[in-house]
């Protein structure tokens, strides 16, 4: 009964309470959005690089995928050394480069250039079409749109286009065979895909390649089977899908740091709106709280009251919280992800119910525990001075 009546106080002053809610509102939303920031790119990245079975990439030694131009010479040696690793269920070959759209005489704008085996690759996931066979192409979903092109069409590409003049020296066309969904693209990018062998070939970096996407046998572990590549292979540097994400982690420090100093300030604001809004409801109730000690109720029994206050406030601000921190995350998400580098399919904001509901009870915690100062103030006063401050 003290509980509902302290709570009934509370809300008799709906204004003030009103503005404690909605701070409390934008402090959980803004914790909610830290805590699916500080996992979510990694988590996202995780899911994409096992979206197609091919978890593993083997790179030229030291570097990471397509960190540099360096390649792997006699490729297709390489490849079949790879595949012979016990647990290598296949292996996916990939050649990058940049070709040129030309457009009459003149070298247009750069395109990211796939060399891939059509038959085991993992960049891509064909929407229209099929897979390119020799002098043909698969393009972009963002390259067909602009160019209107459609399987059978031509496109006219150059490799070599002249700097100074802006150029296309030599141009070759090719047939579209299909448009894909390029896995890893970033939002709006135009690139396209063809045979390896027409990579190597037009580029003169005969047999080499850029990486290999390794998939592996069901039940196999991927980190041992890295190790084994490694061993076999010694020339080049395997990664599993867990040593991806932590470099992708390592990379991304500033991200988890951004969303740890916001997400403290978060509970900062909310423990101060929490406790101050209870301690001016107690200094109001002051004297209600020495009349009810002093016709027997006990301390804890007010101080309980009191906090439950605190944590009444903070559930209802979470609830509030809640819906604005998911609109706040799709809003931000659209905009880091316009950024050129970032794959349109990741995300920056990663919901997880555990981290979720863990944020919002650690919100809820917070709110009760800042109802324990005021209150604990209250009920420790000297009866006989509360009540004679009171009545002066």
């Amino acid at each position: 009964m003290i509980v509902s009546a302290f709570l009934r106080s509370l809300f008799r002053r709906g204004g003030r309470t009103a503005l404690a809610l909605a701070g409390i509102a934008v402090s959980a939303a803004l914790l909610l959005d830290m805590t699916m920031l500080a996992s979510g790119l990694t988590g996202s990245f995780g899911d994409l690089l096992g979206v197609s079975g091919y978890a593993l990439r083997v790179t030229p030694r030291g570097s990471l995928p397509f960190d540099s131009e360096a390649g792997i010479v006699g490729g297709d040696a390489v490849g079949r050394r790879i595949g012979a690793v016990p647990g290598v269920k296949a292996v996916a070959p990939v050649l990058g480069a940049q070709f040129y759209l030309a457009r009459g005489d003149s070298a247009g704008e750069p395109l990211f250039t796939s060399g891939v085996d059509p038959a085991a690759q993992f960049l891509y996931q064909v929407v229209d079409g099929r897979e390119p066979r020799p002098g043909e192409v698969i393009v972009s979903e963002p390259l067909a749109r602009d160019e209107k092109l459609s399987p059978g069409d031509t496109l006219r590409l150059a490799t070599d286009p002249d700097a100074s003049l802006g150029r296309a020296r030599q141009t070759r066309t090719f047939v579209v065979s299909g448009v894909a969904d390029f896995l890893y693209d970033y939002a709006g990018q135009r690139s396209l895909a063809m045979p390896i062998a027409d990579v190597q070939r037009a580029t003169g970096r005969a047999g080499e390649v850029s990486l290999f996407g390794v998939a592996t046998e069901p039940g196999v572990d991927g980190d041992a089977l890295a190790d084994r590549i490694t061993a076999a292979v010694p020339e080049v540097s395997t990664y599993s899908t867990r040593e991806l994400m932590a470099e992708m982690d390592r990379r991304l420090l500033y991200f988890q740091q951004l969303a740890t100093i916001l997400g403290s300030v978060a509970l900062v604001v909310t423990a101060l709106l929490v406790s101050t809004i209870i301690t001016i409801g107690v200094r109001e109730r002051f004297g209600e709280i020495a009349t009810l000690r002093a016709i027997g109720v006990g301390r804890g029994r007010l101080l309980g009251a009191i906090v439950a206050e605190g944590l009444v406030l903070s559930a209802l601000g979470c609830l509030a919280g809640l819906p604005m921190g998911l609109w706040m995350a799709g809003r931000l998400d659209r905009i880091l992800l316009s950024f050129p580098g970032i794959p349109a399919k990741m995300t920056f904001f990663a919901w997880e119910p555990g981290r979720v509901a863990l944020a919002m009870g650690i919100v809820v915690a917070v709110g009760a525990v800042a109802g324990l100062l005021p209150g604990w103030n209250a009920v420790r006063t000297p009866l006989g001075r509360a009540l004679r401050e009171e009545a002066e």
